[in-house]
């Protein structure tokens, strides 16, 4: 029960995000610019293998459903910084090849779609989303024991496809295309070697009313001036995981991960937030693991054996309401990692290396106030995936605070 209302809390708050994308954020004067649309889509692929003993699959189909605008206002900066973009929510369902192990999952992904061209005919265009998913079979040690890539019910969903429109009217595109698609819990229960896939795409999008020649053939992009802001931000931070390697965890007891972050940074044309920080890390499974198994050399000063302090470079890209945000950093301080290596994982020393300094997080974040309107104090809610370099370590929970100095052009 434990474990599934925490996924269940977690999977509310990415619901939160979808709604925040969903609805009117841009407001009724850029809803009458907008283009809604509705479109399915049919994805064929194989699901990856994730570790030697992985199942034979045949083959993958995700079959999704759309729903969302084509953006055209020429007030809204970020709606022009990328050209015009489509934003929306999919539902998707899928089968992975291999129901006796994978089961079916029902996925509900918000997305952002970037087009290369103002123009739809001929047009490629890349779709990112990031959501999540709900799974009717995971691990079980008696009755699921070969699904090591799937630990819990409900997980992480992260898309990113590339598409080719090859047959546009008015009413409807056509396009072909493919991509990745990956699910992955946050290390919030294990074995979690994660679900990949690799897909081709066949997608139609019908349009709910016909596009005009400005539409159609690309609105002229207005000359903006160019801007900088500097900021600082804090944020606290409160995640969760179970301890131990993405294989197997050692007990399913979830504890908490606490974070304090600081930074400070340059916003670009009110769009583009680039920065550098520092965070600070305390695990309480770290320290409950030196409590209960006395570690020489380790357990003698618990609590700071089992923090964690990295200076890290950000990118934000923000678009009204809602962000995507991501980090890369590097751990000055992390001394419980090698027990945990050796513990847990006993990667090669290349990997080891590799995820021992390298720390990266990956997320969503809404905003109280519009970016769009430059505030000088603004507040946030986010929702992000925390990893050691690229195998995840825990999901977050983080409210912020970010202060805008003047703007300068």
């Amino acid at each position: 029960m434990e474990r599934n209302m925490k996924h269940l809390y977690f999977f509310i708050i990415c619901c939160i995000f979808m709604a925040s994308i969903a609805q009117a954020q841009t407001g009724n004067d850029s809803n009458k610019k907008a283009a809604f649309f509705i479109q399915p889509e049919l994805l064929i692929g194989k699901a990856l293998p994730s570790n030697s003993n992985f199942p034979k699959t045949e083959l993958e189909r995700i079959f999704s459903v759309s729903f969302g605008k084509y953006i055209q206002d020429t007030s809204l900066s970020w709606s022009v910084f990328y050209n015009y973009p489509s934003v929306g929510i999919s539902v998707t369902y899928s089968n992975f090849g291999k129901n006796d192990v994978f089961g079916n999952a029902y996925s509900v992904i918000p997305f952002i779609a970037i087009s290369t061209s103002k123009k739809q005919a001929g047009n490629f265009y890349f779709k990112i989303g990031l959501g999540a998913s709900y799974f009717t079979k995971f691990y079980n040690e008696d009755s699921n024991p070969y699904n090591l890539a799937i630990g819990s019910t409900f997980t992480w969903a992260f898309e990113s496809t590339l598409h080719y429109n090859i047959y546009v009217t008015p009413v409807t595109a056509l396009s072909i295309g493919g991509g990745f698609i990956h699910h992955s819990n946050g290390h919030t229960q294990l074995p979690n070697l994660g679900l990949n896939s690799l897909l081709f795409s066949f997608t139609s999008r019908f349009y709910l009313k016909p596009l005009n020649d400005q539409q159609l053939f690309g609105l002229e992009k207005p000359i903006k001036k160019q801007s900088r802001n500097y900021f600082i931000s804090v944020r606290n931070g409160l995640g969760y995981h179970v301890l131990g390697g993405a294989m197997g965890s050692i007990d399913d007891q979830k504890r908490i991960v606490q974070s304090i972050s600081a930074s400070g940074g340059i916003i670009f044309n009110q769009l583009v937030k680039v920065g550098l920080g520092m965070t600070y890390r305390f695990y309480q499974q770290y320290h409950n693991y030196l409590n209960l198994i006395q570690t020489s050399g380790m357990s003698e000063n618990d609590f700071w054996n089992s923090s964690n302090i990295f200076v890290f470079v950000g990118c934000e890209l923000f678009l009204g309401h809602v962000s995507m945000d991501s980090e890369i950093g590097i751990n000055l301080f992390k001394p419980f990692y090698e027990e945990f290596n050796r513990e847990f994982e006993d990667d090669s020393e290349f990997k080891y290396q590799l995820k021992m300094i390298f720390a990266t997080r990956l997320g969503l974040k809404v905003y109280a106030v519009s970016t769009s309107r430059n505030p000088k104090n603004n507040v946030y809610i986010g929702a992000h995936i925390n990893a050691n370099f690229l195998q995840a370590d825990f999901s977050e929970l983080s409210i912020g605070y970010v202060y805008r100095f003047s703007k300068t052009n």
